[in-house]
């Protein structure tokens, strides 16, 4: 599988090394610099098997799942209306998509088959997590010297891209949208690292339950584009957000929550896909 390795200074937009993996060993040996801040394996061939230590259906998501149809439509519909916004919002320059792994993996996926060829966009995919921690021997640490979770990760993603922006004439930012917090809180960390100053910021996301449980947090959204903080922020809403915490349905998980930041591909022991993700993805992606 293809090993993306991502330091605090980069030398290429997407990755800083990029390795050929063929077994479990070696992967655990390329992750275990300390140096790294984040990495994606990429599940191409030959694949293999990973070990995974949070493997269990706990998520509300996850237990029971039923492969909805009508749910699928309702979150591919989303992805339309976006997708016809973000065009207009772009007005033909040339951006860079900034879309966090896990959750905003399958909305921008969903967004881009509607997007006209002529859009002129490059994605980039933080690793970031609310519930993956670094090691305890890693250097990148909370003020209270304990080892620092992936939200933070967010914070030196944002500094290994900035000497790229140059590159493009926006950034446009797309992630989920549950309570808002999680969107508001990257927002936040944009202004503070003053990033609104070097390329225009364009926010962007699908809110579960057509909207109503992130009312709040959108509005604080709304008040940096009166501000100019943001140049724009556009939202479609689904019923439920079925994406969201569905490891099974992302196919994009940790082999453990306290070595890094390293996403891997979720594969069964036949090293493919669940069938949930392969149903949904044959619907949605089409």
């Amino acid at each position: 599988m293809q090993l993306w390795l991502r330091y605090k200074t980069a030398t290429n937009l997407h990755w800083d090394q990029q390795v050929q993996v063929t077994t479990e060993k070696q992967w655990h040996m390329l992750v275990a610099d300390l140096k790294i801040i984040s990495s994606v394996l990429w599940p191409t061939d030959p694949l293999f098997t990973l070990h995974y230590a949070h493997k269990r259906r706990h998520h509300r998501h996850e237990m029971n799942y039923q492969h909805d149809t009508v749910r699928n439509a309702d979150f591919i519909n989303a992805c339309q209306q976006l997708a016809i916004r973000i065009y207009a919002a772009l007005r033909g320059r040339r951006a860079l998509v900034y879309a966090p792994l896990r959750g905003a993996l399958p909305i921008w996926r969903g967004i881009t088959q509607f997007l006209p060829n002529d859009t002129k966009c490059d994605v980039y995919y933080p690793v970031t997590s609310s519930f993956v921690s670094y090691p305890v021997n890693s250097p990148i640490r909370k003020s209270n010297r304990k080892p620092a979770f992936g939200t933070y990760t967010h914070m030196l993603e944002l500094q290994r891209i900035r000497p790229f922006l140059a590159d493009y004439e926006v950034l446009l930012y797309v992630d989920e949208i549950i309570s808002g917090s999680m969107m508001r809180k990257y927002i936040n960390d944009m202004c503070r690292l003053r990033i609104h100053n070097t390329i225009p910021i364009i926010a962007a996301g699908i809110a579960d339950a057509y909207g109503t449980r992130s009312e709040e947090k959108r509005a604080v959204l709304e008040a940096k584009v009166c501000n100019g903080s943001l140049e724009a922020f556009i939202w479609e809403g689904c019923k439920e957000l079925i994406t969201e915490d569905q490891k099974f349905l992302l196919g994009v998980h940790y082999v453990n929550y306290n070595s890094g930041l390293n996403a891997v591909p979720l594969l069964n022991d036949n090293l493919e896909f669940y069938p949930e993700k392969i149903m949904f993805d044959k619907q949605i992606f089409t």
